[in-house]
């Protein structure tokens, strides 16, 4: 089990995913987390992430910045920052950044999941 319980953005590297970049924050491998992850996502002005589906783990998303549209089973709700948004398990979901801005997310799973381990719906 780690002892470290701090741990600094600017220590994570950034994975690239379609349409975002991620940095998972906190989790298993680096302070010990056993039932949540934490992280913050970048989606470049107007890009897009497809849709996907995480089986077995929750998400929440606060939308930091920026402004897009979250889609849940093909429908799409209007996020801004300050949106904070719940994603249950087994919800196919994908996000749209409709902005000429950058829009930065914080997200949390539960349990953890692996950057781009869940499965894509294109």
């Amino acid at each position: 089990m780690s002892t470290k319980h701090i741990i600094h953005d600017s220590e994570v590297a950034a994975k690239q995913l379609p349409g975002r970049s991620h940095k998972m924050i906190l989790r298993p491998d680096n302070v010990g987390t056993e039932n949540m992850c934490f992280g913050v996502a970048d989606f470049p002005a107007n890009a897009h992430a497809p849709e996907h589906i995480h089986e077995n783990e929750e998400e929440i998303i606060y939308i930091l910045s920026g402004e897009g549209e979250i889609y849940f089973d093909g429908k799409p709700e209007p996020v801004k920052p300050g949106s904070c948004v719940f994603i249950p398990g087994n919800v196919v979901h994908s996000i749209n950044n409709t902005s000429d801005e950058v829009m930065k997310l914080a997200y949390v799973f539960s349990p953890p999941v692996v950057q781009g381990s869940y499965e894509t719906k294109e």
